[in-house]
């Protein structure tokens, strides 16, 4: 089976190497540049979102909020905001994790 990621940052650099780094491991990727287009590839059921906290339009946390009960796959936010609230605020709006970019702390091998 393949498993469908869904990408949504307005960082062109960010997302290439992203979905360069999945691809190579066989997982379907999808992305998004901003929040209307993360809603509408919601749409397409992924299996997991990696999603920017600061896209243009709806941002991350807006999207997730908007998307929860639509979707049950995990959702982590790619960001650079280290903030306590910023993590709390990214979980009460459904999302699995908050921090600081993930592949930044754990580089993209250990993110699977």
């Amino acid at each position: 089976m393949e498993y469908t990621i869904l990408i949504a940052d307005d960082d062109a650099e960010l997302v290439k190497m992203l979905k360069t780094f999945f691809e190579l491991r066989k997982y379907r990727v999808t992305t998004a540049r901003n929040g209307a287009e993360a809603l509408k590839m919601t749409e397409q059921a992924p299996d997991l979102i990696l999603l920017d906290i600061n896209m243009p339009g709806a941002d991350g946390m807006e999207v997730c909020r908007r998307i929860r009960d639509k979707v049950s796959c995990p959702i982590l936010f790619l960001t650079a905001r280290v903030e306590e609230q910023d993590r709390v605020n990214g979980l009460l709006s459904g999302g699995e994790y908050t921090g600081p970019d993930l592949v930044e702390i754990y580089g993209s091998g250990q993110i699977l």
